[in-house]
């Protein structure tokens, strides 16, 4: 592995840190902001494409107007991430997410994702696919 695709790897990971230490708080902007513009973003099965509807869908959850358990707090604990680069401005991963809230442990699941470097040399995600884990009976 060349010094390129570890620093593109290392680059990917603080994307997707990010992208959950900002939607815990509530930063939905900035959150919004780690997408390109004409991002796709699957969440639970329905389709949002670029910041307008991306950023309504995160700032429904953000302020309790999406069904859902009301929260005062709440913290992703992000694991397993695998990131494989397809080209020096492309790559995808997947990484498993867990929810921590007022009620203890809410969530958990995986994201898909693929991500793009632009001419800015900022990687971001091009496509994100959350899914829920269903419980198994």
């Amino acid at each position: 592995m060349d010094h390129s695709e570890v620093a593109a790897r290392e680059q990917i990971r603080e994307l997707i840190a990010s992208y959950n230490l900002l939607g815990d708080r509530g930063r939905i902007a900035e959150m919004t902001a780690l997408f390109e513009p004409d991002a796709e973003l699957d969440g639970f099965g329905t389709r949002y494409g670029g910041h307008e509807q991306i950023s309504g869908f995160f700032g429904g959850i953000a302020d309790g107007s999406t069904p859902g358990p009301a929260r005062t707090f709440m913290r992703h604990h992000i694991s397993n991430v695998s990131i494989e680069l397809t080209s020096p401005t492309q790559a995808s991963g997947v990484a498993y997410w867990l929810v921590i809230s007022d009620g203890g442990l809410e969530s958990s699941g995986r994201y898909r994702d693929t991500y793009h470097c632009g001419s800015d040399g900022v990687w971001r995600f091009a496509t994100r696919t959350i899914r829920r884990d269903e419980p198994r009976l």
